[in-house]
């Protein structure tokens, strides 16, 4: 078989297939066998073949992968086992990586092109249109979730032959900004690419640190508050507690 070209990294020598591509967005499927080498458990035709062509005998070697795997390396291991490696993508980005071979782009085409097409556009916001997602960051209103919500609705319009101006009644900035196109496709590629930037921008949220200092005077976890604290009496409250107990100066 074709191995995919992804794997002539240099990165695979030094470490397991599985550490390198769980991290990319894949879900990793392992197969392993023994080769035919043992005349008291293997038949002798397949040791034969195996002896005398050991590529050609792996090639028609057979590997029950789960449903929606594709298969991108088989050889023998350091070992000596022979083995098979197939994967899914979780991501869009470990889609793309997929289809980065030609080869297996043309097999996965019928269900990868509106994965590509939706991360491409995602991609286009922040180079052409300069959306940066510090820019994103600022619109934790709801503003792109918004967005997403007026072209998908511009996209149901356009399917049942209304037109698309109604589209437009949440749509969280100024009108020029608004760029409905002619199909439904499009705009539903521009949805999916305003989707994945409300995601990003909340994972984003989501990994920073929690404020736990007094909104008043400013005193951090493990601080007295100060003195002159509207919030409290500064006398009577003790230190503002964290998750080491009440340890810290004053």
């Amino acid at each position: 078989m074709h191995n995919h070209q992804l794997l002539d990294h240099p990165l695979f020598e030094e470490q397991p297939l599985r550490d390198i591509l769980e991290p990319f967005g894949f879900e990793v499927s392992i197969k392993l066998t023994e080769p035919p080498i043992d005349p008291v458990y293997d038949v002798p035709e397949a040791i034969d073949a195996y002896a005398n062509d050991p590529t050609a005998y792996i090639d028609r070697l057979t590997f029950e992968h789960p449903s929606g795997f594709t298969e991108i390396d088989r050889s023998e291991n350091d070992d000596g086992d022979i083995y098979s490696v197939a994967v899914r993508a979780k991501t869009v980005f470990a889609q793309l990586l997929l289809c980065a071979d030609s080869s297996f782009a043309q097999e996965m085409r019928p269900h990868a092109r509106s994965y590509a097409d939706v991360y491409r556009e995602r991609m286009r916001q922040l180079s052409t249109e300069s959306w940066s997602r510090e820019h994103d960051d600022t619109h934790d209103g709801g503003e792109l979730s918004a967005a997403a919500g007026c072209y998908a609705f511009a996209a149901c319009r356009q399917l049942i032959g209304v037109d698309v101006d109604g589209a437009r009644q949440s749509w969280p900035w100024e009108a020029h900004w608004w760029k409905p196109s002619d199909g439904p496709r499009r705009n539903l590629v521009k949805a999916g690419a305003l989707i994945l930037a409300e995601i990003e921008r909340l994972d984003r949220a989501a990994e920073l640190p929690v404020d736990e200092s007094c909104s008043a005077c400013g005193s951090v976890p493990g601080q007295f508050h100060s003195p002159e604290c509207p919030a409290t009496n500064a006398f009577t409250a003790g230190r503002i507690p964290n998750d080491e107990g009440q340890g810290g100066e004053a």
